[in-house]
């Protein structure tokens, strides 16, 4: 250790991380809320930052705080540093064998309700490799029962014993939120054109109801039948979740109600119990979150 090394003041971490806070936000107010930290808190080691490095980081003004120059020149120094801290700290709290674990997850859900599952999975058990398949709820019990996934969520047509519903959601007529064709007749419908129970269930209710209707499009995907339905081709069946501002529910009384759909998780007996049991509170509560409020 040299001189230098014991008469130099240190660089604490938490500093560069008010540091950060208030650079991105361009305030010191901003810069604390991201923290959850007072204004004060934060400007007072704002200031001992700018003591130890004996420089002006942040020009005040009336809207906020900028970056002088020499705050330019910290900055990427700053997310170097607290960023290898970060990573330091989920690499030794990593479990030695990280493990993975195979996930089935309708392909409506990809774009919305997945991100934030994966996101609080990889905080919870960093390192962890997921195996995804994004399909159809129909092809799930098969693959479980073969042993290619440990975990899926799905629609099931009957909720066996072992399935945790975890979300029940109306499905519903949906047409586009720029045109009106629900009134043609006969009725352009758009349907998935693989064995699927909700398939059936449609054409069972639209052939009960005695209504005069066509199937003008069919796909293998919820994003094709969306399309269908956002571009005024045809009218379809999506859940509440599935809807875009590009597309609307249908009021009309004279296509058939079509109930509720049970959301479940299955798990495959073998399945990696510690991944597992972490996943299945994960999307448990991320779809918890959808349902309103008593």
């Amino acid at each position: 250790m040299s001189e230098n090394d014991i008469l130099l003041p240190q660089l604490d971490s938490d500093l560069l991380r008010s540091f950060l806070a208030v650079a991105k936000a361009g305030s010191v107010s901003g810069g604390a809320g991201r923290l959850f930290r007072t204004q004060s808190a934060v400007s007072l080691q704002v200031q001992k930052l700018e003591e130890i490095v004996a420089q002006q980081l942040f020009d005040r003004h009336g809207r906020g705080v900028s970056l002088t120059a020499h705050g330019e020149q910290l900055l990427p120094i700053a997310r170097q540093v607290v960023e290898a801290l970060d990573q330091a700290v989920i690499a030794m709290r990593a479990p030695d064998g990280k493990g993975e674990i195979r996930l089935g997850m309708p392909e409506e859900y990809s774009d919305t309700l997945l991100p934030a599952i994966l996101a609080d999975f990889s905080q919870e058990q960093p390192g962890t490799r997921v195996l995804l398949r994004c399909g159809s709820s129909v092809e799930f019990p098969s693959a479980l029962a073969a042993d290619e996934l440990d975990i899926a969520l799905h629609a099931p047509e009957n909720v066996a014993a072992d399935d945790i519903v975890v979300h029940r959601e109306a499905a519903i007529w949906a047409g586009s939120a720029f045109h009106e064709i629900e009134h043609r007749r006969p009725l352009p419908v758009a349907l998935f054109d693989r064995a699927c129970w909700w398939r059936e269930r449609c054409l069972d209710l639209l052939q009960k109801a005695d209504l005069n209707y066509e199937i003008v499009c069919t796909s293998e995907s919820v994003a094709g039948i969306r399309a269908a339905i956002s571009a005024g081709f045809a009218v379809g069946v999506l859940p509440q979740s599935a809807f875009t501002d590009r597309v609307r529910q249908l009021p009309d009384v004279t296509l058939p109600q079509l109930g509720e759909t049970a959301l479940v998780l299955t798990r495959s007996p073998a399945a990696p119990t510690r991944l597992a049991d972490s996943l299945t509170a994960i999307i448990t509560k991320t779809l918890r979150a959808l349902e309103p409020r008593a």
